[in-house]
């Protein structure tokens, strides 16, 4: 049974998903990381310091400077907001689809391309990472570009694409680290090793590639041998003495496995050696269950075939799949979207065992089992798109609500009346994550946002005018979003503190961003002029209390934005 794909209306798929995520680009960035990558970004820009990164004024050796060069860049562009923040990471997402799609092509055909395409964007960790914005969409688009076309150069010849290749992995390596090379290199080492092309090791275009790679990491590597390697003094860390081409080559992803970084030794999240085997069933969702299909039937192949060349049609996803999946493993920190990466192998062997395996015609129970397992997923879809809508977060537009039904019942449609047994497993399924993801970036993510009370005293801030050096925070509260949404590095006082003080000599009086606790104390010592209560949750650990309307006041806390000036005799 051989499916029909129509390559057009899986791009209609791709292209309305797209859209959706579009949505996303102008949701409020969230604490910690995303608020802030966002801040440092926007201060990047108004500091002209592109070579040497920066955290609230002091020193930032963790992660390399692409995505806050891109950001910073499309803030000059179109002004700080964000979706300009988002927008870099975005349209790397895109060519990583595109890439996704290309490369599929080249190992497979149009038709594996174009499913493999559609699955990585209808992914759950795509709809994550398109949202909650950080290294991981520039590394996802531009490792499996470099793998794509390193191969097309391989097959070809054309030089564009050897430049190309390696210009992929340079921009993978400016965006998380040497991991955006161990992960090509991998990849394609596990197809030169099957296939016997041992002479693809040693190319002297390697060297080429080296050069392309090296001139292209130059302006990063200059500004952290200016920033830390030259200022042995300064404190990084704790430590002094710090190289910073040290810690970007070697510490920050080597180290993680041998011990070298503070990830792991003295930073430990307790992530196990088996954290991505559960996260990426979930990440990965809901082809996932296809991605292990194809690894088990490629590895059983290729035991039985004792590794000789030609018994599977190529070793690129799934022998790059797994070693980036084992190298991940070893490493002593985890953290779930450091999986993402994987994302385009496994979408290319999701594909292939989607369309040559559950479709084949001695098999028909592996498309009992995958048609039951994809109406269960549309109906747990479904299930949690309307409880979000309608009980969650009921007091959304009705514009959105009818979205998000019109997406529902366009699913239920599919599934009914479509004929074409290809059309019926996949797109009904397609339709209901469709449904599913514009809940969360119209309805689910604005309205949990409403709850990340320091984005919204920034945006109090910046509405009042306030000058940058009359805010503060007190009493251990210490949020980027306030920093990026107030234009400013908010500095954290005390109340004796000579900055605070000054202050509030100079203009009569301060604004401060506090918690409940504290308030007794200022109301003892200053006169609180003005106070805005804000109902507060860290919107990033979801617990069922929250979700649920009739317990949700009592797991919020209180935050105030004050106006406070000194006590009238």
């Amino acid at each position: 049974m051989e499916p029909v794909v129509n390559t057009k209306h899986n791009l209609i798929f791709i292209v309305a998903l797209l859209m959706i995520f579009t949505a996303g680009l102008t949701v409020d960035v969230m604490n910690v990381d995303a608020a802030q990558y966002a801040s440092m970004s926007r201060d990047m820009l108004f500091s002209g310091r592109w070579l040497e990164v920066q955290c609230r004024h002091h020193d930032y050796l963790d992660k390399p400077p692409l995505l806050f060069w891109l950001s910073a860049l499309s803030f000059k562009i179109f002004s700080v907001s964000n979706w300009a923040y988002k927008l870099p990471s975005f349209l790397f997402a895109i060519l990583g689809i595109y890439s996704t799609y290309r490369l599929a092509e080249l190992l497979y055909d149009r038709r594996t391309g174009s499913v493999a395409a559609l699955m990585l964007a209808s992914c759950f960790g795509v709809f994550i990472m398109t949202n909650d914005i950080r290294t991981d969409t520039l590394l996802l688009g531009s490792v499996v570009f470099s793998i794509w076309q390193l191969l097309l150069y391989l097959k070809t010849k054309r030089w564009p694409s050897l430049v190309a290749g390696f210009a992929g992995i340079a921009v993978a390596m400016l965006a998380k680290g040497p991991i955006g090379l161990v992960i090509p290199v991998m990849a394609l080492s596990c197809e030169f090793a099957y296939r016997r092309q041992w002479k693809n090791f040693f190319r002297p275009e390697w060297i080429a590639g080296a050069i392309i790679i090296a001139v292209i990491l130059f302006p990063m590597s200059l500004g952290l041998y200016r920033q830390f390697d030259l200022h042995p003094e300064k404190t990084v860390n704790g430590s002094t003495g710090v190289s910073g081409l040290k810690f970007f080559y070697w510490t920050q992803s080597f180290g993680r496995i041998t011990g070298d970084s503070d990830w792991g030794t003295k930073y430990d999240n307790g992530a196990g050696p088996f954290f991505f085997t559960h996260t990426f069933l979930w990440a990965f969702f809901p082809w996932s269950f296809l991605v292990l299909g194809g690894l088990i039937k490629t590895f059983i192949k290729l035991v039985r075939s004792r590794f000789r060349e030609g018994f599977v049609p190529e070793v690129i996803s799934a022998g790059g799949f797994t070693l980036t999946f084992i190298a991940l493993s070893l490493s002593k920190y985890k953290l779930p979207h450091y999986i993402y990466v994987t994302f385009p192998l496994a979408a290319i062997l999701a594909a292939r065992f989607f369309l040559y395996d559950v479709f084949h015609h001695m098999k028909k129970y592996l498309l009992v089992i995958f048609t039951s397992l994809h109406v269960l997923f549309i109906i747990a879809l479904a299930a949690a798109s309307l409880l979000i809508t309608f009980f969650i977060f009921p007091g959304g537009h009705t514009i959105d609500k009818i979205t998000v039904v019109f997406w529902l019942t366009a699913a239920i449609v599919m599934l009914l009346f479509l004929k074409n047994t290809y059309r019926r497993i996949l797109y009904p399924l397609v339709a209901a994550l469709a449904g599913f993801y514009f809940t969360g970036n119209a309805i689910f993510y604005p309205s949990l946002l409403r709850y990340e009370s320091s984005a919204l005293a920034g945006k109090l801030v910046v509405k009042n005018n306030v000058p940058p050096d009359d805010l503060f925070t007190y009493h251990d509260i210490f949020e980027y979003a306030l920093d990026f949404y107030s234009g400013r590095d908010v500095e954290y006082t005390s109340l004796e503190d000579s900055a605070f003080t000054n202050a509030m000599s100079r203009h009569g009086s301060v604004w401060i961003y506090t918690e409940a606790s504290a308030l007794d104390e200022i109301s003892a010592k200053f006169s609180i002029d003005q106070k805005q209560e804000f109902s507060d949750y860290p919107v990033q650990f979801l617990k069922a209390e929250f979700l649920d309307p009739s317990r949700r006041e009592s797991t919020l806390r209180k935050r105030y934005l004050l106006v406070i000036s000194p006590k009238k005799e």
